[in-house]
């Protein structure tokens, strides 16, 4: 630990000295100042612990000296050791934030100094980790401010197809996401995806899937170029606990024709009669193999009318108990339901039945869902 002890009295420098060796246990480093300037030559030049201060000396007086210190310490723990008994300096002094005020006398003793030393050290770091924890949750919102406004807000203008889409998220940022893309060709790609995790790792990853997805669908590859593009993009920066699974559909622009690529995430076909068609390739999560070559799938059974239903694992993995888990089944026996819904109502239907199953329990993980209903031909 290093203290820097200003005071321009010899005698009062020379008993504090004595009272920190007598009141100490461990080593320790001490530097001297008998000025104001010249402690700011010594913080300029050395990172302190604590500071022992006596507020007048021959440069600065009263709290002013306090004052200017405080902004050259560097977070350092400061104790006022003055010959001033007033009460009002002192509860200022500790407003502005002093850790302690001694007042020089028959009971400044090393048991006094050693005690209220220790406790100065403690309280001051509960105080920095509360500020840096102040800080790094307005850094968390702020990057969720920026995150929520990825998410579309505006449904798509694509003709005869309404979408909805939500992504509420287990913790501050997460990992989920969903898009609308219309292409140049006036394809409509529909994606939803979720990288593996939790936190601000996971956030990262997701905006920049996102980023690169969109990027990639301006050019005219096909779905399965796309996603095999952003694979090898992704495996360049993914840490090697993480992967993404990616769903992307695309309606044709006459919104005759459906296909898709899944890079280890299902999707639901839903006919008007309650049928439904799982989809789902062959290929792995983005980021297990970079030299994956993903491929497109088209949906011979698709008709204009049908309803496409995605959603992540948070929804489906809802759990009141960690033994009985909602699945993929009721969600879309839930979608089937309410088929004749608009999309925005079968879309809370899923998040209501998903927050009902899990009950009181703390959600753990983000759920997204997306459905896309296309119209019936000659409507």
């Amino acid at each position: 630990m290093q203290f820097l002890l200003v005071e321009d009295s010899p005698t009062a420098r020379f008993h504090a000295k004595v009272c920190l060796k007598k009141g100490l246990s461990g080593e320790y480093s001490l530097y001297e100042a008998d000025s104001l300037s010249a402690a700011m030559v010594v913080l300029s030049e050395v990172s302190v612990d604590v500071v022992l201060l006596d507020l007048n000396l021959p440069d600065s007086h009263g709290l002013d000296t306090f004052r200017k210190l405080a902004q050259a310490s560097r977070n350092a723990a400061i104790v006022i050791i003055s010959g001033d008994t007033d009460e009002r300096t002192a509860v200022s002094a500790v407003r502005l934030g002093a850790q302690d005020y001694i007042v020089k006398g028959d009971e400044f003793t090393p048991e006094l100094l050693g005690r209220t030393v220790h406790f100065a050290v403690e309280r001051n770091a509960r105080h920095l980790l509360e500020k840096e924890l102040a800080s790094v949750r307005h850094d968390l919102e702020l990057a969720d401010m920026i995150q929520q406004r990825l998410y579309p807000h505006n449904e798509s203008q694509f003709p005869n197809v309404s979408l909805a889409g939500r992504c509420s998220s287990a913790t501050q940022n997460g990992g989920d996401f969903y898009d609308y893309i219309t292409r140049r060709d006036g394809s409509l790609m529909v994606v939803i995806g979720d990288v593996s995790g939790h936190g601000i790792g996971p956030a990262m990853m997701m905006v920049e899937s996102r980023a690169f997805v969109r990027a990639l669908a301006s050019t005219q590859m096909s779905l399965g170029e796309i996603i095999t593009q952003v694979n090898q993009l992704l495996s360049d920066d993914m840490q090697q606990q993480l992967f993404v699974t990616l769903f992307v559909a695309s309606f044709s622009a006459s919104g005759r024709q459906l296909s898709f690529c899944s890079a280890g995430h299902p999707g639901y076909l839903v006919k008007n009669d309650g049928r439904v068609l799982q989809l789902q390739g062959e290929n792995p999560p983005l980021g297990v193999n970079p030299k994956e070559c993903f491929v497109e799938n088209g949906v011979p059974e698709f008709e204009q009318g049908d309803l496409l239903a995605l959603f992540t694992d948070g929804i489906s993995e809802a759990t009141c108990d960690h033994q009985d888990f909602l699945g993929d089944r009721r969600v879309v026996e839930e979608v089937v339901t309410g088929r004749t819904l608009p999309a925005n109502r079968i879309l809370d239907s899923v998040f209501t039945l998903a927050q009902n199953f899990n009950g009181d329990a703390i959600q753990h993980d983000d759920r997204t869902a997306v459905i896309v209903k296309t119209q019936p031909s000659g409507q």
